[in-house]
């Protein structure tokens, strides 16, 4: 199993007003005005009031509640890692800034598979979703446009609009194509595989999610992942857990995963840091508040299982 990166340091509040002041440089003025001083909102230093090392292993999991600082710990790697988000994150004045003086060490095997890097959070796979949902949408209305005409066609109805003016130009030669290829066309179905498109096939979004992530996971290299279960059943998650786990065993593949949830928290192999907790430490899954949470709940309903 690769660890590339095998150390992330964190510096805290204190720690990072100081690196500022002993490595002062003219842009970053704005931390010495009394507005930024003042704020109660620097983040995202205020999340860390200690300094922080995590030393990580093929599978590195963040665990907390909201505001804990599980994602921002992600995007602070993936700053550092000069990766590119697909969609927007929380950021602030101070952000790259604080991110300047993060510290990361990397294995050498990390050169061996061309620094390959790449962040997923929740946001990218239910914008997948969506765009999956609304590609249906726009294939569905056009297929509804094209068999409209068809039929007009074949009744002796249909007639193009008249051209109104340049502006209507886009129109008039949309019609235009659509009744010649139409003409052409020796089958109505072949015309809609060519010209339109079939919709896709429908799925849950806890399908897609899993089908988005084992196809964006492709090779060796270093994948944070910021709760990925999201939008995913325990069936789904299970399958993802495998995957996952046998990513690390065989591709060669290291994951940094934000996450409370209790099944991925359970992954094989897993070294897992509570950011609940002061400083940070590293835990075992059934030491977690939401494992026993679970395991006390399910506990008091055992008769219910065994009477089933």
């Amino acid at each position: 199993m690769s660890c590339y990166i095998p150390r992330v340091y964190i510096p805290g509040s204190n720690t990072f007003a100081q690196k500022v002041s002993d490595n002062f440089r003219p842009e970053w003025s704005f931390i010495k005005m009394s507005f930024f001083q003042n704020s109660t909102d620097q983040y995202p230093s205020w999340l860390f009031p200690e300094d922080l090392t995590f030393e990580l292993e093929p599978i590195t999991i963040f665990y907390g509640g909201n505001g804990s600082g599980k994602s921002t710990l992600l995007n602070l790697i993936a700053k550092k890692l000069d990766i590119r988000h697909r969609s927007h994150f929380n950021k602030s004045k101070y952000f790259d800034l604080f991110a300047h003086f993060c510290e990361i060490s990397m294995h050498s095997d990390f050169d061996e598979v061309e620094k390959r890097c790449d962040i997923i959070t929740s946001d990218d796979v239910f914008q997948h979703c969506f765009k999956l949902r609304q590609t249906n949408l726009d294939i569905s209305a056009r297929q509804t446009e094209a068999i409209n005409t068809k039929v007009g066609m074949l009744r002796g109805t249909h007639s193009i609009k008249p051209l109104q003016g340049m502006e209507d130009l886009e129109r008039f030669e949309k019609d235009l194509n659509l009744r010649e290829n139409l003409k052409k066309s020796k089958g109505f179905s072949g015309y809609l595989e060519k010209f339109v498109g079939h919709t896709l096939c429908p799925a849950s979004n806890g399908e897609t999610a899993l089908k988005y992530f084992t196809s964006a996971l492709d090779s060796a290299g270093v994948y944070l992942l910021d709760e990925p279960e999201n939008s995913m059943s325990p069936a789904f998650q299970m399958k993802l857990i495998d995957f996952l786990e046998n990513s690390v065993r065989f591709f060669g593949m290291q994951f940094i995963i934000a996450t409370h949830s209790p099944l991925v928290l359970g992954m094989k192999y897993a070294k897992i840091y509570n950011l609940d907790e002061e400083r940070a430490p590293e835990r075992k899954w059934a030491e977690l508040e939401n494992i026993r949470i679970l395991h006390d709940y399910f506990s008091a309903r055992e008769a219910e299982f065994q009477n089933n």
